[in-house]
């Protein structure tokens, strides 16, 4: 039986969907259409999008009344729970499980490896003649293969706080957990998915200002909070994308929603309140990314990649392959020194753009399990840059042994899988630093999301606070 316990036994399934939280950044909507001028031969044509006139800021609002303050399921800050090493004495791996017991109902879900570091939770449980606890991240693991880790890393790491939210089904609640455990609660956002705009709300990157949309009268609006003083700006017939790392907010811009719901691309800065439609096409632009210059965008427009200015100024990349031959493109993400670009689709190869010069290299995942539709996923981005070469993401939909996050270089080389599961929001932090969040549920207990710090030196990670989708101070 201890045999069966721990013998190696890899997924089965398509593994767990991620499950960003409500602050974390939407995949990116947006629109564009292009007329091409003038250029030399041999020369990449320079194109100009059809803008609309800015449309000034409205009013701002007196602060808004406070939404209700309902406990969370899980209150914010730091969460208890020991941290332990598989040891299973052979070097075997160890099987972690859906629920305690080795019934059919509790197949392992994978098998991690000796020496792994798992961090401990809850009350332990007595089913099938072996003691379990939950682990976090992970599933539940048979007690007697497993060892206590005092020595463990704990902790905020360089940082002194982190803002943090979460969703009591009728709001979405802010809080500032402190390194000595802390939390200092914000104020309180309305709206948490409930009417035909709703989307989950949003920080700028300084956390200044907070983004959400909601359903007024039927007409889905845009509102813009002032996290220093409270007051709000409304956009009616405007839906939030996401924030740049300049502090500026993509937005979707509709205007006979909810007859039609057709929508076109624009921005807005909220130190001037000014909204800009960049374009006049509508319903294109799935994906989408900021460039590190915050003044300027990465969008997939018809197949192609293309380089997009505030000012209008269009450059094509990648230009839309011959059928057949086209490029699933998927949730984009541009390296720090802004010469790279990602592409990562659900399934199917990652891939690598040269910025300067289009050309295209892939990255190729775990094998996978084909799933219909290419759909699932996380409100959160699940891959980024680690550095020039090496990227991280989260595969849900490998086959058996598959799933985790990954971390990679871009020649596939030096490849490494940590068996997170229910992952999102992976966000490069600091030199070395991810963090990322899972969504909890020991069967017993109300389910809730936790943040992560991983070090991406030693593959090691460590729950640090409730919460999800962090701004790191």
């Amino acid at each position: 039986m201890a045999r069966q316990i721990r013998k190696r036994y890899v997924i089965g399934g398509m593994g767990a969907v991620a499950l960003a939280g409500l602050l974390g950044v939407l995949g990116l909507a947006a629109t564009g259409g292009h007329a091409q001028t003038g250029a030399k031969p041999g020369e990449t044509p320079t194109v100009v999008l059809p803008t609309a006139t800015p449309t000034a800021a409205p009013a701002p609002k007196e602060p808004p009344k406070q939404p209700a303050d309902v406990p969370l399921a899980m209150p914010f800050g730091p969460i208890t729970a020991e941290p332990y090493r598989v040891h299973t004495g052979d070097g075997d791996c160890l099987n972690v499980r859906p629920v305690p017991g080795t019934t059919f109902q509790s197949d392992p879900r994978t098998c991690v490896p000796e020496g792994f570091l798992l961090w401990l939770y809850g009350e332990p449980k007595s089913v099938d003649g072996h003691t379990w606890r939950y682990a976090l991240g992970e599933g539940w693991v048979a007690m007697e293969f497993v060892q206590p880790a005092p020595g463990a890393t704990k902790g905020f790491g360089p940082f002194s706080s982190v803002m943090v939210g979460g969703s009591n089904g009728e709001s979405t609640q802010l809080a500032r957990v402190s390194k000595d455990g802390a939390v200092a609660k914000l104020p309180t956002l309305p709206s948490a998915l409930r009417g035909l705009g709703d989307v989950p709300p949003a920080l700028s990157p300084d956390g200044k200002w907070a983004a959400y949309g909601n359903e007024e009268r039927y007409v889905p609006t845009l509102t813009i909070r002032n996290m220093q003083d409270g007051t709000e700006t409304k956009y009616p017939q405007v839906f939030l994308s996401a924030w740049s790392n300049g502090n500026r907010l993509l937005v979707r811009v509709n205007s006979n929603c909810p007859q039609q719901c057709t929508w076109t691309v624009g921005w807005l800065d909220p130190r001037e309140g000014v909204l800009h439609e960049l374009t006049n096409k509508q319903n294109s632009w799935w994906q989408i990314a900021w460039a590190n210059d915050g003044q300027s965008l990465y969008v997939i427009d018809d197949g192609a990649l293309i380089h997009v200015s505030l000012d209008g100024a269009v450059r094509e990349i990648v230009a839309k392959r011959a059928a057949g031959l086209e490029i699933a493109w998927g949730q984009l993400s541009v390296s720090d020194d802004g010469l790279r670009l990602l592409s990562s689709p659900y399934q199917g190869a990652i891939i690598v753009v040269e910025l300067k010069t289009g050309a295209i290299s892939k990255v190729e995942r775990a094998p996978q399990i084909p799933v219909g539709g290419r759909c699932g996923g996380s409100v959160g981005s699940l891959t980024t840059w680690l550095d020039a070469n090496t990227v991280i993401w989260h595969e849900s939909y490998a086959e058996k042994g598959g799933n985790g996050i990954t971390i990679s270089r871009t020649d596939g080389s030096g490849r490494r899988l940590i068996p997170f599961f229910t992952v999102g929001d992976i966000r490069k932090v600091a030199p070395s630093l991810v963090s990322f969040t899972t969504y909890e549920n020991s069967n017993d207990k109300v389910g809730f999301q936790l943040t992560w710090l991983l070090d991406t030196t030693t593959g090691e990670a460590r729950p640090v606070t409730v919460g999800t989708s962090p701004v790191w101070e």
